[in-house]
């Protein structure tokens, strides 16, 4: 598995909980406790730090034409969507 796909993966994973961080302000879908405080980290925290970097590392090779063929497509797109809708509140 190249980095970048680890990478990828991980920002999904990290766009997972950040959905679910935002799900936990308006619902309780969970008790409080170990779990939520982990949603809540990686959610409002490390995804951000993860997220919006892989991005545009990944839109610099799109746009030089570097990006490799290891990758599915679709991560790569809910991975941007994600990175849209997070800069779009970050900067709201």
């Amino acid at each position: 598995m190249n980095k970048l796909s680890f990478w990828h993966k991980l920002a999904f994973i990290t766009n997972v909980c950040w959905l679910a961080a935002w799900l936990l302000k308006y619902y309780t879908l969970i008790s409080p406790g170990v779990l939520q405080s982990t949603i809540l980290v990686n959610g409002l925290l490390i995804a951000y730090l993860v997220n919006i970097p892989l991005c545009l590392f990944t839109l610099f090779l799109v746009i030089n034409k570097k990006l490799p063929a290891g990758l599915p497509r679709w991560l790569y797109i809910i991975n941007g969507l994600f990175c849209i809708t997070q800069l779009y509140i970050l900067l709201k």
